[in-house]
C-alpha cells in the first residue's frame, strides 16, 4: 500500500457520490465485516460524498457521526421454515432493495459477500446502469473454501457452490477493483481468475478508542455483571467471534478442558443452541470458563484489559477485525495460521498454530501462560504494530486514490 500519499494530494476537489452497500443478513449486523464498512466509510468522508447503505429488518435512516447510513428492510422466501430449517440456509434467501440505489451513484463499493445472490443482484445493476463497483474481500476466504469452514455434506456442498461460491467469483471477477484485506489474498483470487492488477491490499484499521484504557466505571459495571474477582489469580484468556464452526470455538473448548493448567477462559459472543452449562461445570480446580452472551462495544474494550491473552482458534478468516481490536488494546494473540492472520501477528506479538489442532493450540495457550512478562513485553508490540501498520486513514487514501482512477480511466 502507498502509505506515504499526502493527504494534501487527495484534498484536491473532485466530485465522487459513491455508495458503500453492506451485503449482510439482517441478524449479523455486530460482525467484522458492518464494522469495518462503516469504519472505512467513516474515514473516507474527508476525501469524497459517502453514503451507506445496508440490509436490517425495517427501513430507516440513521447516521455514524456524519456518515449517512440507509437501513433497507429485508425479506426472505423461506421465513416459514424457521421452526425446521437451519438458520444457514435461510440466510442465503435474504434480499433487499439495495441494487434499485445504486443509480445516481458514481461508484459503488461492495462489502461482504453472504448472501451471495444480493452481492450478485448489486453487482448486475451495476454492470446494467453503466456504474463501476469495487469489492472487499471481506468473508472471502471462508465463502472459497466451503467445505473447510463449515463441514459441509455433499448436498450442502452443492448448494453452496450455487448459491455462494459461483455468484462471488462472478461478481469477483467483473469488478473494477479488488480491495484485499492482507497481500495473501491477491494469491486466492488469482487462482479463481482475479489478476493482480485489478487488486490492492487495503488491510482495516482500528478504531482510536481501543486504544485507549476503558473508563473504572466500564471496568466496574463489567466485573459486577461477570462476578469478576478484582484480584486474578489465574491466567485470563480472552475469545470474541460467533459460536459457529468457522471460528473454531468446538477446538477452544477441547484446548481448554483438556489441560490441567489453572486458566480463567471468557467466552463472548451470543449464545446458540448449546449446552453451556454442562460445558463449563466439565472445569477442573482453578479452572473457570465463562460464557457472556452478547457483549456492548464499552465491555469488549472492559474485558480486553481485564484479560491477559486473546484467543481465537478460527478455522477461516480473511483478516479478522477482533484480532487488531485485541492488539490495539494491548494484548497478545494466539491464533491459527489461516487467511490473513500471519499479517496481522508475527512472533513479537502472539503466537500460530495449524487449524484444527486443540492439542497445539493447549500447549501453546500453556506456553505463553507460564509467563505473564512475556505476555506483557508481547501485548506493548502487537499495540505497536496496529498503531502502525492499520490505520483506517492511511486504508481511506488508498481507497478513495483508486476510487478516482477508476472513475478517470473507466478501469
Amino acid at each position: 500500500m502507498e502509505r506515504s500519499r499526502s493527504r494534501a494530494q487527495l484534498d484536491r476537489p473532485v466530485s465522487m457520490k459513491i455508495l458503500a452497500a453492506v451485503v449482510i443478513p439482517p441478524h449479523l449486523q455486530s460482525s467484522g465485516a458492518v464494522n469495518a464498512a462503516l469504519a472505512l466509510s467513516e474515514a473516507t468522508l474527508p476525501y469524497c460524498d459517502i453514503d451507506l447503505a445496508q440490509m436490517a429488518f425495517e427501513t430507516a435512516e440513521s447516521s455514524q457521526g456524519k456518515l449517512r447510513v440507509l437501513q433497507r428492510g429485508s425479506s426472505n422466501i423461506l421465513s416459514f421454515t424457521e421452526r425446521f430449517l437451519p438458520n444457514k440456509f435461510r440466510t442465503l434467501f435474504f434480499r433487499s432493495d439495495l441494487a434499485s440505489l445504486v443509480q445516481g451513484y458514481d461508484l459503488v463499493h461492495i462489502h461482504n459477500p453472504i448472501p451471495a445472490l444480493e452481492m450478485k443482484r448489486v453487482a448486475m445493476a451495476c454492470m446494467r446502469n453503466g456504474i463501476p463497483y469495487v469489492i472487499t474481500t471481506h468473508g472471502f476466504v471462508e465463502t472459497l473454501d466451503l467445505r473447510n469452514s463449515y463441514r459441509l455434506g455433499w448436498m450442502e456442498s452443492i448448494v453452496g457452490h450455487y448459491l455462494i461460491f459461483k455468484p462471488i467469483r462472478f461478481v469477483a471477477r467483473h469488478a473494477s477493483r479488488v480491495f484485499c484485506l492482507s497481500p495473501q489474498d491477491q494469491s486466492l483470487l488469482l487462482k479463481h481468475g482475479v489478476a493482480p492488477e485489478r487488486t490492492a491490499v487495503v488491510p482495516n484499521g482500528v478504531k482510536p478508542g481501543y486504544f485507549a484504557e476503558p473508563s473504572e466505571e466500564a471496568i466496574a459495571l463489567v466485573r459486577e455483571r461477570f462476578q469478576l474477582p478484582k484480584a486474578k489469580s489465574t491466567p485470563v484468556c480472552f475469545f470474541l467471534a460467533n459460536h459457529t464452526r468457522n471460528k473454531g470455538l468446538d477446538i477452544l473448548l477441547d484446548a481448554f478442558l483438556g489441560s490441567d493448567a489453572p486458566y480463567f477462559l471468557i467466552v463472548g459472543g451470543a449464545k446458540r443452541e448449546m449446552d453451556y452449562d454442562g460445558l463449563a461445570s466439565r472445569t477442573g480446580p482453578n479452572q473457570r470458563i465463562l460464557f457472556t452472551d452478547r457483549l456492548s462495544d464499552e465491555e469488549i474494550r472492559a474485558l480486553h484489559h481485564y484479560s491477559d491473552l486473546f484467543v481465537f482458534p478460527t478455522r477461516a478468516d480473511t483478516l479478522p477485525l477482533v484480532i487488531l481490536e485485541a492488539m490495539a488494546s494491548g494484548k497478545p494473540v494466539l491464533s491459527t495460521k489461516v487467511g490473513g492472520i500471519p499479517f496481522q501477528i508475527d512472533a513479537r506479538c502472539g503466537r500460530l498454530v495449524e487449524p484444527n489442532d486443540p492439542e497445539a493450540f493447549r500447549a501453546a495457550m500453556e506456553e505463553l501462560c507460564q509467563d505473564p512478562s512475556q505476555l506483557v513485553a508481547m501485548g506493548e508490540a502487537a499495540r505497536h504494530k496496529v498503531r502502525t501498520q492499520f490505520d483506517w486513514d492511511a486504508s481511506a487514501q488508498e481507497t478513495v486514490r483508486h476510487y478516482r482512477e477508476i472513475l478517470a480511466t473507466g478501469s
